[in-house]
């Protein structure tokens, strides 16, 4: 069903994602106590199977927060970062650099999960605000896997739903001092229930 989402609906989309990045970048940048910005430069809805393709390897290790949705919209709503993010804001936040991301400290884990928290919560808050609905998001959970293991689980409940599509928002990240741009995605996997009152919403 997410197909149906036109230019003008995705454009909507990539506006609220623009809301709430604004909102995630000023919590960030207060953890990190440095000038964080954040921009969504694409809003795009693919099949779930081409998220590991995103990646230059399908079987990168990745960081992925997810938070379950409940209230008026169900389903999941997913952060994904490559390696080089989590290793860059570990070495800002402890001084060092894992070699291995699946080996993570707590503080640093805590910390991705925190970071997690912040962003899709503001993206949710940004969304309950523009469509009128109630959603309430359950508290993140952290998982450092490969994208492939990562995508296959969240892909089952939606081939049972029979739903193949995800709303992808892509940000990037750009942190005071780190001269690289860092990527997020942001994955929307609303239930089918929940996907017809979205569509509603945005005058679909």
């Amino acid at each position: 069903m997410l197909e149906k989402l036109g230019p003008a609906q995705l454009d909507a989309i990539k506006e609220v994602g623009n809301i709430g990045t604004g909102n995630a970048a000023t919590a960030l940048s207060t953890m990190l106590d440095k000038k964080v910005d954040i921009s969504v430069p694409q809003v795009k809805v693919i099949p779930i199977s081409k998220i590991p393709f995103l990646f230059d390897n399908p079987e990168e290790i990745i960081c992925a927060v997810k938070m379950p949705l409940k209230e008026d919209l169900t389903g999941e709503i997913v952060l994904i970062f490559e390696p080089n993010v989590v290793k860059t804001i570990s070495r800002i936040l402890t001084g060092m650099e894992p070699a291995d991301i699946t080996e993570l400290d707590e503080f640093t884990s805590s910390m991705m999960k925190e970071i997690g928290n912040i962003m899709c919560g503001s993206y949710i808050t940004a969304l309950a605000g523009f469509t009128g609905l109630f959603v309430n998001p359950d508290p993140p959970e952290l998982t450092i896997d490969m994208i492939s293991a990562v995508v296959s689980e969240l892909s089952l409940p939606m081939a049972i739903a029979g739903e193949e599509n995800i709303m992808l928002v892509e940000t990037k990240i750009e942190i005071e001092g780190v001269e690289q741009e860092l990527t997020g995605y942001l994955l929307l996997i609303p239930s089918v229930e929940s996907l017809e009152k979205l569509l509603k919403a945005l005058g679909m």
